[in-house]
């Protein structure tokens, strides 16, 4: 590994010392030692210990004038730590840069930014790319109190049946293995989910209404151990990849659920996919929001794309 200095200020490492049934907690220190090794830039290391810990740690480093923050976790762990680059939807540093070493068990960030599959490589690529811009989603949701908050996504957020899934994978479904855990809670789920009926209004477009067992905004391609249900997104195009999933029978349900590993379904008359800027969705009834695999809360939502959001060291040419 040639000597690098990344001349970005302090470096701050953020670990979630469970991720990857405690993977990532060797992968930190290790990491720790060799950009103490081959950087002339300070770094330090802290480790989460309930939830948002990362999204507090990163916000206060980025105010103190990191110029590099590295996230070792899963999706969840990276979603809050890009929440911490952000206060009220607007970056706190826009010249920041995001680090990745996904371990999760999900890994669909790093799939969707084409992160190397080994550690090692990903360890590589933090002292070798050059952080490019990449578009952020915010989320204006409500809490279960009545409460609006909001809440930035990197890769995706779900109603319906992907906030199911989410919901029902825990850490110790997550012990099997993230493609089994999820496969077989989204099979559970093809055969339960019912479907809603939303409002949907599409980049100031008339509102339309749909029959729903699922809806899906992606920034990224990959999600949920490897589920490709917008297999054509583009995390730096300015347009999310929306994915009406419509009302359709059990069986078509779980044929059409072993396409999403290869992003097949999209041809199915069953899928639609929409691109657009942002949305607003609403529902008679309550419905569930996840994001980056994370429970959020209920309708009504906004969602809307910030362009070059952020600055992260990918796997993209």
């Amino acid at each position: 590994m040639a000597r690098i200095n990344f001349d970005t200020g302090t470096i701050q490492i953020v670990v979630n010392p469970i991720a990857g049934n405690g993977k990532a907690n060797k992968i930190a220190k290790a990491l720790l030692h060799d950009i103490s090794s081959f950087s002339g830039s300070r770094v330090n290391l802290i480790h989460t210990e309930k939830a948002n810990d990362a999204t507090t740690i990163t916000r206060e480093a980025i105010k103190d004038g990191a110029g590099l923050i590295i996230t070792v976790g899963g999706d969840g762990t990276i979603n809050e730590v890009v929440n911490g680059f952000f206060i009220d939807g607007y970056p706190i540093n826009p010249d920041c840069e995001l680090g990745i070493i996904s371990c999760g068990t999900g890994k669909g960030f790093g799939n969707s930014l084409r992160l190397p599959r080994s550690v090692e490589q990903q360890i590589e690529l933090l002292f070798n790319a050059k952080a490019i811009p990449i578009d952020v989603g915010r989320i204006m949701y409500h809490e279960l109190s009545g409460e609006p908050a909001y809440r930035m996504f990197i890769n995706e957020c779900q109603t319906g049946i992907g906030s199911k899934v989410a919901s029902m994978v825990g850490q110790k479904q997550k012990i099997l293995g993230g493609s089994f855990a999820f496969g077989i809670t989204a099979t559970i789920q093809a055969i339960l989910m019912k479907p809603l009926l939303l409002n949907i209004e599409f980049d100031n477009e008339p509102v339309e209404e749909f029959n729903l067992i699922g809806l899906v905004t992606g920034n990224g391609t990959e999600c949920a151990g490897g589920m490709k249900l917008t297999p054509d997104a583009k995390m730096n195009d300015g347009l999310f990849d929306v994915l009406l999933i419509h009302e359709m029978s059990v069986i078509k349900r779980l044929f059409n659920l072993t396409k999403v590993y290869s992003g097949s379904h999209i041809s199915s008359p069953y899928f639609t996919i929409k691109r657009c800027k942002k949305l607003k969705i609403r529902s008679d009834i309550q419905v569930s929001l996840e994001a980056d695999g994370e429970m959020l809360g209920v309708s009504p939502f906004d969602i809307e794309l910030m362009p070059a959001g952020i600055k992260i060291k990918t796997g993209f040419n």
